[in-house]
């Protein structure tokens, strides 16, 4: 798997959101999106999804433009979690999951057994296995992330996009779900590029953090280029003390 993404600029309403981002990906990595509110990254995660087409640049997956793929055949290829799925319809944990492989389908086709074996395993994968039969309206917030992960995981997708997963998720949910990532990411060989605020676990797993600023790309780095007093100063906006923990530096608010 590449990604390719070239010069891209994007405005909403002639307000620019993003000004020529340029990225590239290969398989088998964990990458945070990272950045201040209203800095793009929900934006980029849109374009690479194909939900917003950029105004200017390319995106080039596998070497083809993202206009160029038919929206079934990519939709097997990439999978896209929004910030904000309903989380309230009544329906069983299985059958949220195995809608999730509709781009396998034909048109009038139902789901098969092999369908919801995909299900399964991709439960299975989100250690979410126990929850097959349970209703959304019924789990808690961390357990309907892990579901709606499943959703995404039941195509097998060879490049996995998460706008926030761990918002609203409390302290030990939000370790739990960063350590999963980095286990979908070694089980399947997918490439997994998720934005997030929470610095310091995503640092604590991912290979890499893109540091976004007001539409542009600051930083494309290892967690040690970003995890820095100076750099969170520059670009986050709060002066922030490194203290060493397990052998990694963790960042601390200075107060």
């Amino acid at each position: 798997m590449t990604l390719e993404v070239r010069s891209v600029s994007f405005a909403y309403d002639g307000t620019s959101a993003l000004r020529e981002v340029s990225a590239a990906f290969e398989a088998t990595q964990l990458v945070a999106l990272t950045g201040p509110n209203g800095s793009g990254k929900s934006t980029l995660l849109k374009l690479i999804a194909r939900v917003f087409a950029p105004l200017s640049g390319e995106i080039l997956f596998d070497g083809r433009r993202l206009r160029e793929w038919p929206a079934r055949e990519y939709a097997r290829h990439v999978g896209y979690l929004p910030q904000d799925p309903d989380p309230a319809f009544p329906m069983r944990a299985i059958d949220v999951v195995v809608s999730g492989r509709a781009p396998f389908l034909g048109r009038f086709a139902w789901e098969r057994d092999a369908d919801y074996d995909e299900a399964e395993r991709a439960l299975e994968l989100c250690d979410a296995a126990y929850l097959a039969s349970r209703y959304l309206d019924e789990m808690s917030g961390g357990e309907r992330k892990r579901v709606f992960l499943a959703r995404v995981l039941a195509g097998r997708p060879r490049l996995i996009l998460l706008d926030e997963p761990l918002a609203s998720l409390d302290v030990s949910h939000v370790q739990q779900f960063s350590r999963l990532l980095r286990d979908i990411v070694q089980r399947t060989g997918a490439t997994v590029l998720y934005a997030t605020h929470d610095l310091n676990w995503a640092a604590a797993y991912c290979d890499r953090m893109l540091v976004m600023q007001q539409g542009t790309l600051a930083i494309d780095g290892a967690p040690d280029q970003v995890m820095r007093p100076d750099v969170i100063a520059r670009y986050f906006g709060f002066q922030a003390e490194a203290v060493n923990a397990g052998g990694r530096d963790w960042l601390v608010p200075r107060v």
